[in-house]
């Protein structure tokens, strides 16, 4: 799930995809009236304490032929942070649209804008989420190098309410391993608007195939760097299904 603030960005970088299981997303698109569910658990561990998002939904839906979608995160989250009682309510919510405006043999590229509902001043003192209503701004790109490689990233601006902008970024290798296993490896990267102060995180994972419409998605994460005075990221688990209707 990715966050509004670059607090929250460098204490809960995670995911919601390219696509699940990393935290930066895919410029794919679903054929209209085609759904993708996924179904997940994530768990945070900081310096701060823990936090754990179950059942963290991920919803998908194509609406235009070889060009949009729309999607819907719904995350319920338990958090248990040094300083403030344990808390357990939903989290951010987001909504958006995908774009694709390039789509070749090779390339693709979108735009995915989604908007990050803020969770009240308790829930967000508790470690819930982030209380800031904001606008996430990414641009999504993939290339093909091979049959077996593929390499993804993107660059988001978070235009957030009532606090300082940030800027999110990832780069990522897929790897082909078997037919049915997708190694995948990742670079993200969280700074403030004047980029004075920067976090990044190495993530680790696979997407198994089980069958057409059905996969297994896990990944690890480990924080590289943080800005003095920020929450380090000892661990960041996910593990999800995903079914396409």
């Amino acid at each position: 799930m990715r966050f509004a603030t670059l607090a929250a960005l460098l204490a809960f970088a995670g995911t919601t995809s390219a696509g699940p299981p990393l935290s930066i997303d895919d410029p794919g698109i679903l054929a209209p009236g085609d759904m993708e569910i996924i179904l997940a658990a994530q768990f945070t561990a900081t310096d701060d304490g823990q936090v754990i998002q179950a059942p963290l939904i991920d919803f998908s839906l194509g609406i235009f032929e070889d060009k949009a979608q729309i999607a819907i995160v719904l995350p319920y989250v338990r958090a248990d942070l040094d300083g403030a009682p344990t808390a357990n309510k939903p989290g951010n919510a987001e909504i958006g649209v995908k774009y694709r405006f390039v789509n070749t043999d090779r390339w693709q590229l979108s735009f995915a804008p989604y908007y990050i509902f803020g969770v009240s001043d308790s829930a967000a003192q508790n470690g819930i989420g982030s209380a800031n209503n904001t606008l996430a701004l990414p641009v999504n790109a993939e290339y093909q190098i091979n049959d077996r490689w593929r390499f993804n990233g993107e660059v988001t601006r978070f235009s957030v309410d009532d606090a300082d902008d940030s800027w999110a970024w990832g780069v990522a290798l897929a790897y082909a391993a078997r037919e049915d296993t997708e190694l995948l490896v990742e670079l993200a990267g969280a700074a403030d608007s004047s980029f004075d102060d920067h976090a990044l995180d190495l993530r680790i994972g696979f997407d198994r195939t089980v069958s057409e419409r059905f996969h297994v998605l896990a990944s690890i994460a480990s924080g590289l760097r943080e800005p003095a005075g920020a929450a380090s990221l000892d661990a960041d688990i996910f593990v999800g299904f995903q079914w396409f209707l």
